[in-house]
């Protein structure tokens, strides 16, 4: 199954996140068994991201939830693997989906009010009740924790398998990290005995609780993440780093006409330069593969001082070292 997915910065990531312009990013997998993708709009993390979450946070918040959209004049760009296969497609962006709404339950939003940060929360709906429709299964929703301390980050890319993303670089040091879980697929929760636990457990509380109450939750472990994040400063300038784990499957970034793109060699590792440029706003990224990770890259700047197409591609190859 192929992931569909988008990334991008702006120069002013703010009036971006204001005017909600940030490209998109579509991973096809447990997303796609939560919500409905609305290509353009803030609201996703995709991946296997998850939905009500947010990537970075802040000046960042957009950088992993949403979907990416890069127009290349001439050619789509494509990232392969060393054995010639296609990983990152760059494809025109369907126009006529770019309206397709968010559907965002209410319950999740109970979810995320019921979690503490760090926690993923499984719930049950209760198919009982006539204010809902939901399929009777567990649902998972997760809430972010950023992290300011690299201590406490490291313990956590150690604990999750995370890849790694350093405390300083170029001058630059760690300010916050956030590290989202993979959440369990229907296949993952329906054959493991843990989560059919889980079910059974808040299927019992709904059977046994007033007409009145919906939604059933608790708190359960994860380990297996799905991204991770990082936002780095220097005086007023910042800039962030974002990995999705792909997990085998493959990425489609969907381009604008906006955009203009170039590919670049660093430290062995094909990069893709994204350029838009709009009335309202400007701004600039870089996207790789990393093959041994299995993860697409996404490397932002923004601040007082917003770095030039040199700086990031040598930000870029100090972070592949």
């Amino acid at each position: 199954m192929d992931r569909n997915r988008n990334v991008h910065e702006y120069e002013d990531i703010k009036q971006a996140c204001i005017n909600e312009n940030l490209p998109e990013i579509n991973v096809t997998q447990q997303v796609m068994n939560r919500i409905t993708v609305n290509k353009g709009r803030s609201h996703l993390f995709l991946k296997k991201t998850m939905r009500g979450t947010t990537a970075l946070g802040g000046a960042f918040a957009l950088i992993l939830l949403v979907s990416v959209s890069a127009y290349a004049a001439s050619e789509y760009i494509q990232l392969y693997n060393r054995e010639g296969v296609v990983k990152v497609k760059h494809v025109a962006l369907d126009e006529t989906a770019a309206g397709t709404a968010v559907t965002y339950s209410p319950y999740a939003a109970q979810a995320q009010k019921f979690a503490q940060p760090g926690e993923l929360i499984a719930y049950y709906v209760n198919s009982n009740s006539t204010s809902t429709s939901v399929e009777p299964r567990l649902h998972f929703e997760y809430k972010e924790q950023p992290i300011p301390s690299y201590s406490d980050f490291l313990k956590e890319i150690k604990r999750t398998g995370a890849p790694l993303l350093p405390e300083s670089v170029m001058g630059y040091s760690f300010e916050y990290g956030k590290i989202n879980p993979e959440f369990p697929t229907n296949d993952v929760y329906k054959k493991a005995p843990y989560y059919q636990e889980v079910y059974s457990d808040l299927r019992d509380q709904a059977t046994k609780a007033s007409s009145r109450e919906t939604v059933f939750m608790r708190s359960v472990p994860w380990l297996e993440p799905s991204s991770i994040s990082g936002v780095y400063s220097q005086g007023n300038a910042q800039f962030g780093i974002s990995a999705t784990l792909m997990n085998g499957e493959n990425m489609v970034v969907e381009q604008k006409k906006e955009n203009t793109t170039d590919k670049f060699t660093v430290a062995g590792i094909e990069i893709v330069y994204n350029s838009v440029k709009k009335e309202s706003v400007g701004y600039h990224y870089l996207n790789w593969y990393n093959e041994e990770q299995d993860a697409f890259y996404t490397l932002t700047s923004t601040g007082d001082k917003n770095l030039t197409k040199e700086q990031l591609l040598k930000l870029a190859e100090e972070l592949l070292k």
